[in-house]
């Protein structure tokens, strides 16, 4: 599907709260913006995955169906990693990524 840039480009100011309410964007633009606005522990999927950029764009052009799966997979290795740690709270973005991926 092809997204109009303006659209696109809208998200990026945007507060968090607001972005989850973004309908014209596709889900995935969506929740790779929001890791980019998460702290340090909370990796993108090609860093946890250990993909450069470039990487991570090839297989998201060639897997489009897959994209929710791996995303959802970076969100379950970063709340066994907040266990395993002991991180006393998640990060901001943490629910932000729950709520957007609950949403149809």
């Amino acid at each position: 599907a092809v997204v109009s840039t303006q659209s696109t480009g809208a998200v990026l100011f945007l507060t968090v709260e607001d972005l989850i309410t973004v309908r014209n964007v596709p889900k995935p633009i969506l929740l790779n913006h929001l890791f980019s606005r998460g702290g340090d522990a909370l990796l993108s999927p090609n860093n946890v995955a250990g993909w450069t950029t470039e990487q991570y764009v090839a297989w998201l052009y060639s897997h489009p169906h897959e994209i929710l799966d791996m995303v959802q997979g970076t969100v379950q290795w970063y709340e066994d990693m907040v266990r395993e740690t002991g991180v006393k709270q998640f990060d901001p973005i943490y629910p932000a990524l729950i709520k957007l991926l609950e949403t149809s």
